[in-house]
């Protein structure tokens, strides 16, 4: 099966976004209110965030926990399938176990319907599930990191993908999940602590910042997303689901290159639209949606990269930037590449809005 490449697969395109714009820290800024409305239950606030990838935003998410409650234990769940974002999202969490002690940090590959109960819906798989439990020794970051970073011969023999013949995406080759906590604060976090015979959970925050492919279906989204992330929220609970919009240069420069191009064809009004129309009468009664927000988010420039000639480093993370937020294809963005027109639409539109900005739309949905 031939599979079209996904640009959101490719993880050094993703480390360049990341690290030449300021998504993560605007939507961080964005969620830090709703993490301190979480008004606490025994044993300790639960947060799921749909998709760490290298943990940037969820460890912010995390300072933010502890700034707010910083004695109240508690559970981070997250999922990631790409063994090279775990790796990096582990090596920013020994300082999190440092600063909040009674932490309980969980990650799996498992799907977005399968991952806030840690449990794969392959009867199969099911059963060979791989449960990893860290129980971390030691006081200091260092003492963390080190036996952290042992775990890479879990993951490279546990983490593995394959693709799933119907569809050609990849998936897990079989199911795994880590748990990790200081063996010091077991006592203090034995309740959060999820085991195989005990793994359902409900969540006071879910985050799901860019969890799927721009051009899908309402429907799709709702499906494969939306619908498990609700079903996993506790009464009172929010799912603040993030995505890119358009209506923005980042935007513009697709269309300039691509006119036919349609990255955005259902935001959040057609996946309430959708989610109102078809889910159970009995659950939507219990559903707050909130209104819709637009998070602008720029790339980060020198101010002499943007007087005078524009630097080439600056046009190619402002095209990297586009492409990314667009979710163009890579066979695509080759094509283009190898004419180098892109370079002057770049130009132009980065020198008109004095940078480069790219919006983000966010809605709330709360569990009554």
């Amino acid at each position: 099966m031939k599979k079209n490449f996904r640009f959101y697969d490719n993880r050094q395109k993703y480390l360049l976004f990341v690290t030449t714009t300021n998504e993560k820290n605007q939507i961080a800024d964005f969620i830090r209110p709703h993490v301190n409305k979480i008004k606490p239950t025994k044993p300790g606030i639960k947060i799921f965030d749909a998709g760490m990838g290298d943990g940037s935003l969820l460890m912010n998410v995390m300072r933010q926990c502890h700034e707010a409650k910083p004695n109240i234990p508690l559970l981070v769940s997250t999922k990631e399938i790409s063994i090279e974002d775990v790796r990096l999202g582990l090596e920013k969490l020994p300082d999190r176990f440092v600063e909040h002690k009674n932490t309980v940090f969980v990650i799996s590959n498992l799907h977005y319907a399968e991952a806030a109960n840690l449990r794969s819906n392959n009867p199969r798989k099911q059963k060979k599930i791989n449960w990893n439990v860290v129980k971390l020794k030691g006081n200091t970051s260092l003492d963390f990191a080190e036996q952290l970073r042992s775990q890479n011969s879990f993951l490279e023999k546990k983490w593995n993908i394959e693709i799933n013949k119907k569809n050609g995406n990849p998936t897990y080759k079989e199911p795994s999940v880590m748990i990790i906590y200081r063996e010091d604060q077991e006592f203090n976090v034995n309740e959060l602590i999820p085991t195989k015979n005990n793994s359902t959970n409900k969540f006071d925050l879910i985050i799901a910042s860019q969890p799927y492919r721009s051009r899908i279906s309402a429907e799709k989204k709702v499906k494969y997303v939306i619908h498990p992330m609700i079903d996993a929220l506790k009464t009172k609970g929010k799912l603040l689901t993030i995505h890119a919009s358009g209506n923005d240069p980042a935007n513009k420069i697709i269309k300039k290159i691509w006119p036919k191009e349609n990255p955005f064809p259902s935001l959040s009004k057609s996946i309430i639209h959708y989610l109102k129309k078809n889910l159970d009468k009995n659950l939507l009664a219990k559903l707050n949606f909130r209104d819709k927000k637009i998070i602008k988010c720029k790339l980060r420039a020198l101010p002499n990269e943007l007087s005078g000639s524009i630097a080439t480093s600056l046009i190619f993370s402002a095209w990297n930037a586009s492409i990314y937020v667009n979710q163009i294809d890579d066979d695509k963005v080759m094509k283009v590449e190898k004419s180098k027109n892109y370079e002057d639409v770049v130009q132009k539109i980065v020198t008109k809005n004095k940078g480069l900005y790219f919006n983000n739309e966010i809605f709330v949905i709360e569990k009554k």
